[in-house]
């Protein structure tokens, strides 16, 4: 009973080979069927010029019998030509009807030839030897079978036509060249060696060009069979392409397996895709996506590992593959395939690092899909899926710690803002002395406590400031900001510090300034840190300056700088780091929190925008800063 359906299935198999490869031998006979359309309408017009010619040298013949031959071509070419405008408009024609149009162009041809030959003098008309063109033509266009019945049918009619008119069962138009009649039929044995040797030309014309057609078609198929190959690589090289990209860029887990489930379900034939986890303790497998399936499948679907002899043997490492789905597989599989028609599965384990963590699946209607090429390829695929999903797992595990770090910084520091405020409310009440006169002594260590709490409270806000901007709760405000109203205020509120510490302040910006999209308080907020700095790092006597200017290529350009202490050239690459301080600014400065110029990278990234740094430790600094123009995405 097995082998009797092993033999009905390698026999259905081997059936649809054969009209895999006959659907392409017919697309290429329909392009020179189709070509032979258009090259017939040049013969009724050479048949006329052929008529005319001959008259103008003085061979005679039935005239108006070519003529009306001529017309009969003329005839069923238009038919044929009218026939053909089908097979243009409808490409997927099924090869029956483009073989059945073939043969009926052949044999009309013949019956045309025949008839040229009867009234251009029987066995001694010149046309005979045209029927070499029409065995090459034949040959070309149908199969060797075809091409060699063809080929007989011309030698037997040539040969009736002879005899006929040899015998005078059909009349003899003969041919007369200066009124001498060209006449086989008055030699015999002439007339017998040319139908000879024209059928020996036939013969030989049909093998060779049959052979030469044979291998053409041989070739024509192995080609296609490489091209199929060749679009096949491409779209699993493009898939496992995308799935690589998705390792490296999609950062959750339900946009990695959206990725990879419709990239794999794109390849030829493949009609779904899902994807297996497995729970942490091992007993269970639930959907977590699926592509091309039904959602009732695999939507809230838990498979109990223990239950399943199948998805046990999977997740302990082997590879599943089945052509034709039994109804004991299917049941084990947890979803009704046999509905969809699907009868090739094949599972494959998701494995990284030596550990399984799921099952990739995928499907197709059609039997014994999966060859070894497909096995190895989905192995391979699984492993990058793998590689994937524990990426976007790590992510939104690091994603989930920055957010418990900033809740925890958030509740620290406002804990610890209000018994600080405190502490400097009481120190100042002590350093006015209303609870009694202070000594020098007292005063200087009650300053340097306040300078203390003052500096706490300053990190505190500034942790604050970061932990805000950086929480994915904080929804960033988009809207026009008007960055020549930000420099009036900017002007106004460091105009009296730098005055105090007697350095040379000034804001320009020309009136109209393109406006930018974003968060004007942050916005601010980062040109205060960047002022600030400036001012602080200046000696009494320099000069700090902020520049705003329309720039090119879509931004605005806002540039600080000041002939201060600048920056080591060993600390600019941790200028923007938290918590982190030049050296020379620690010896100008004692307290400090290390947090601005973080927040200001922070700021400028949340803008789409870019920061530069130009300096010289003893000569100054310069900050340029470049923000999209309303309406701009990117800076070039």
């Amino acid at each position: 009973m097995t082998d009797a359906v092993d033999n009905e299935e390698n026999e259905r198999d081997l059936s649809a080979e054969v009209e895999r490869r006959r659907r392409i031998i017919a697309g290429e006979l329909k392009e020179r069927t189709l070509w032979f359309v258009m090259l017939r309408w040049w013969v009724p017009p050479s048949i006329l010029a052929g008529v005319a010619v001959a008259w103008f040298i003085g061979v005679k013949f039935a005239v108006i019998p070519l003529i009306a031959s001529a017309g009969f071509i003329l005839a069923y070419n238009i038919v044929f030509f009218l026939l053909s405008r089908r097979l243009r408009k409808e490409p997927s024609q099924e090869p029956e009807y483009i073989e059945q149009f073939t043969y009926w162009q052949v044999a009309l041809d013949y019956g045309a030839m025949f008839l040229l030959i009867h009234y251009t003098g029987g066995a001694a008309s010149p046309f005979i030897f045209f029927f070499i063109f029409h065995i090459i033509f034949a040959s070309i266009l149908l199969p060797s079978r075809s091409a060699y019945a063809f080929s007989a049918f011309v030698v037997v009619g040539a040969g009736i036509i002879a005899a006929a008119e040899y015998m005078q069962w059909i009349p003899h138009h003969a041919l007369y060249f200066q009124n001498k009649a060209i006449d086989l039929a008055e030699k015999p044995f002439h007339m017998m060696a040319e139908m000879a040797f024209f059928a020996a030309s036939v013969f030989i014309t049909t093998f060779c060009t049959t052979a030469i057609m044979n291998m053409l078609r041989r070739r024509i198929v192995k080609l296609a069979d490489l091209s199929e190959a060749v679009t096949l690589l491409n779209n699993k090289l493009q898939a496992l392409y995308v799935m690589i990209q998705a390792i490296g860029s999609a950062q959750h887990l339900d946009q990695v397996l959206k990725v990879v489930t419709s990239e794999l379900s794109r390849l030829p034939d493949i009609k779904a895709i899902s994807v297996k986890l497995l729970s942490d303790d091992h007993k269970y497998l639930y959907y977590a996506a699926g592509h091309g399936l039904p959602e009732e499948f695999y939507k809230n679907k838990v498979i109990e590992v223990e239950k399943s002899a199948l998805h046990r043997d999977i997740i302990e490492g082997k590879l599943y593959v089945t052509g034709r789905i039994t109804q004991r597989e299917m049941a084990q599989f947890g979803e009704d395939l046999a509905q969809e028609g699907l009868q090739s599965v094949l599972f494959a384990p998701l494995i990284v690092e030596n550990r399984i963590t799921g099952i990739l699946g995928a499907y197709c209607d059609r039997p014994d899909r999966f060859d070894q090429d497909d096995v190895d390829f989905f192995r391979l695929a699984a492993g990058l899926v793998a590689i994937a999903l524990e990426n976007a797992r790590a992510y939104e595990s690091i994603e989930n710690l920055i957010v418990e770090r900033s809740k925890f910084m958030m509740r620290m520091a406002h804990n610890m803002r209000a018994p600080l405020a405190a502490m400097v409310t009481v120190i100042e009440v002590l350093r006015d002395g209303y609870r009694g006169d202070l000594t020098d002594e007292q005063r200087k260590y009650i300053r340097r406590v306040e300078m203390r709490a003052r500096s706490m409270i300053s990190l505190i806000n500034e942790l604050m400031i970061i932990s805000r901007n950086r929480s994915e709760a904080r929804e960033q405000v988009k809207k026009p900001v008007d960055l020549n109203s930000i420099s009036g205020r900017i002007q106004q509120t460091f105009r009296e510090e730098a005055a105090e510490k007697q350095v040379a302040f000034q804001v320009t910006a020309p009136p109209g300034l393109p406006k930018i999209t974003g968060d004007p308080d942050m916005i601010e907020q980062m040109l205060e840190n960047i002022v600030s700095n400036a001012i602080k790092y200046t000696r009494p006597g320099g000069r700090v300056g902020a520049t705003f200017s329309a720039g090119t290529n879509g931004h605005v350009r806002i540039e600080v700088s000041d002939d201060g202490i600048g920056i080591p050239r060993a600390d600019k690459p941790k200028l923007f780091s938290e918590f982190f301080r030049a050296q020379n600014a620690r010896a100008v400065q004692e307290f400090g929190t290390g947090l601005g110029l973080a927040i200001v990278k922070d700021i400028v990234d949340k803008h789409g925008g870019r920061i530069f740094v130009e300096s010289e430790e003893g000569l100054g600094t310069i900050f340029v800063v470049h923000l999209p123009i309303a309406g701009e995405e990117n800076i070039k």
